[in-house]
């Protein structure tokens, strides 16, 4: 994941915006305990929202103790603590790291390609960790991204194709997170539809970019003229955030709903309206 999938704070209330950062914070701590604390760099609010499904749909309660903050111990702040979920998503960032390290080493310019190079051999040890607990998810993980890097190599120019590696990791991870049969199919066709998003709002963002750099992307490859490409991409990302309202109504969170929704339906149109404007048009203050 890459830091799409943040909540739209202008429409969450305090004590919502309090709950979220408790769930933040909490796992920047437990990112630290599990993997040390360069670990904590690999925090991002994608984590977040996944830990928070995952809490919601929780039978025990989370667990909230006040904590100092290890970039700025003067500040002590809430930090919902010590849960399996926690642990589970810190797993699945060590593993995701590891993938998007690699993937910069083989697509990005030589000095990115050196400084992924050597976060890989730093993320290594993390990635081994992360692959004894989770072995299913781990091979899945290489599998599907092995598939992923072939689809580029080919120029694949069929955007639902380029995106479907990315959104079958997403929807097994998601699946994960329930044991009853039900919830578990409505969360995989939760998690396709985020990590096809995930996958076309990266495209999206990094489109002048890719084109200046003649770098792969799927969007450049059908040949549309500027406009009508953030514009055909734009509508596509909306009905896939469509698609994901009308999954999540098909769950019942035991707690945080009103989040989760704020993140699935405003956050990630927030998201979408800033990286499909040109990079020079965008304003300074990212999605919120």
């Amino acid at each position: 994941m890459f830091g799409y999938i943040r909540a739209f704070k202008p429409e969450l209330k305090v004590r919502e915006f309090e709950s979220y950062k408790s769930v933040y914070c909490g796992l920047c701590r437990e990112l630290g305990r599990q993997y040390g604390p360069l670990a904590r760099l690999t925090l991002s609010y994608d984590f977040t929202f996944l830990a928070m499904l995952a809490l919601s749909l929780s039978q025990e309660e989370p667990r909230t103790t006040v904590e100092r903050c290890p970039v700025n111990p003067l500040k002590r702040v809430p930090c919902s603590v010590g849960t399996e979920e926690a642990v589970f998503c810190c797993d699945m960032a060590a593993l995701m790291l590891w993938h998007k390290l690699r993937d910069d080493a083989a697509d990005d310019g030589p000095i990115r390609r050196l400084g992924a190079r050597l976060g890989l051999l730093l993320a290594a040890p993390a990635r081994k960790k992360a692959q004894q607990r989770q072995p299913h998810l781990a091979s899945l993980f290489q599998r599907q991204m092995d598939r992923q890097a072939a689809l580029e190599r080919e120029g694949c120019a069929d955007v639902d194709q380029a995106c479907d590696p990315t959104a079958t990791v997403l929807a097994e991870v998601f699946a994960s997170l329930s044991s009853q049969e039900r919830e578990k199919r409505v969360l995989w066709r939760l998690g396709y539809l985020l990590g096809r998003y995930v996958y076309m709002v990266d495209a999206l963002d990094d489109l002048d970019q890719d084109r200046k750099r003649g770098s792969y992307n799927p969007f450049l490859r059908r040949g549309d003229p500027p406009e009508e490409l953030r514009s055909r991409a734009k509508g596509s990302l909306y009905l896939t955030i469509g698609e994901m309202g009308t999954a999540w109504q098909l769950l019942e969170p035991r707690r945080f709903g009103p989040i989760l929704e704020n993140i699935l339906l405003l956050g990630l149109k927030n998201t979408v309206d800033w990286v499909a404007l040109p990079s020079k048009d965008r304003p300074k203050q990212r999605y919120w």
